[in-house]
């Protein structure tokens, strides 16, 4: 939200100097809604993006805009069409930044609106489920984990975990992500002594301490995420599909781990072979594929296959 917020106000800034000339740093920051000190951080994010400010003291002083082409970018159809794309999934989903981002993506259009017309465009629309949140509750929460990130204080969370059900915990924020349209936090967990994923969905109350926490700088993303599939981390295991056309085809189309290995057959079949994390989804995954897939490796795995399969049968 807070990167949202300041790409917002950065554009905004260079629409304001754009439509009017030269403006003083107090009529910026009424404009924003924000602090003179704030309009020097949107200055400089600006230029780091090879839009120049000139900025002048004195009575007849202000900022201005360098050069008559808004934000220097060049932005043209195609982009502002992945533009649309990327808004239209964020409305789709519900995503809680939806409103910032269709107001960020309207304003560049309005600006090269004269040289261009939409009219000829492809409709297009996202099929997914989409995210049953209150949006405001889960904004106010996600700003309030970025603050205690910034300020490396710990925070107290009621969560109700699907294994062990509703705890309070206590917890340090190390980041958050975005897993099939649901927000998530990696943080550290006290009652557990380890890094866990908190869906910020099933937070039903929190509260920033006062205490600080020293973030461990052998966190690595890269390595906390490495070989997973999906979000789960349980159980690292190598595997072998023999996976049955049409389902193959599929499979090939995506990289579901950087270690993977594909083996095409001549019936169009393929043997899918890479070490995975997240026993739990791997099972799920299999079992999506129903009769075109057959697990070779780990005999384990094959056995819990065919347990779930017969627990479905029971049910039929």
């Amino acid at each position: 939200m807070i990167i949202i917020g300041k790409l917002e106000n950065t554009l905004k800034m260079a629409i304001l100097l754009q439509s009017r000339g030269t403006m003083k740093g107090y009529e910026l920051a009424q404009e924003l809604g924000v602090t003179e000190r704030q309009i020097l951080t949107y200055k400089n994010a600006l230029e780091e993006a090879g839009i120049m400010i000139n900025s002048k003291q004195g009575i007849y002083g202000g900022y201005t805009l360098l050069g008559s082409n808004l934000l220097g970018l060049n932005i043209d159809k195609n982009e502002i069409f992945i533009l649309e794309m990327i808004k239209e999934q964020l409305i789709y989903n519900n995503d809680m930044n939806k409103d910032e981002f269709i107001n960020i993506v309207d304003k560049l259009k309005a600006i090269i609106n004269n040289q261009s017309d939409f009219s000829d465009y492809i409709y297009y629309f996202t099929i997914q489920p989409k995210s049953n949140i209150d949006i405001q509750k889960q904004k106010k929460l996600y700003n309030e984990i970025i603050y205690a990130y910034i300020t490396k204080r710990k925070i107290r969370i009621t969560y109700d975990s699907l294994t062990s059900g509703k705890k309070k915990r206590v917890v340090h924020p190390y980041g958050m992500f975005n897993y099939k349209g649901d927000i998530y936090m990696v943080a550290y967990c006290e009652n557990r002594k380890t890094f866990l994923d908190f869906k910020i969905c099933r937070i039903s109350e929190y509260e920033i301490l006062e205490e600080k926490y020293n973030r461990d700088s052998s966190f690595n993303w890269d390595d906390y995420s490495k070989n997973c599939m999906g979000i789960y981390k349980d159980g690292e295991i190598y595997i072998i599909l023999k996976i049955k056309y049409p389902f193959s085809a599929i499979i090939k189309e995506k990289i579901w781990v950087d270690n993977q290995e594909i083996l095409e057959n001549e019936d169009k079949s393929i043997l899918f072979k890479a070490t995975m994390k997240g026993y739990s989804e791997i099972k799920s995954w299999i079992l999506s594929m129903g009769a075109n897939v057959e697990v070779i490796k780990p005999e384990k795995l094959r056995e819990d296959i065919i347990c779930e399969i017969e627990k479905i049968k029971k049910l039929y």
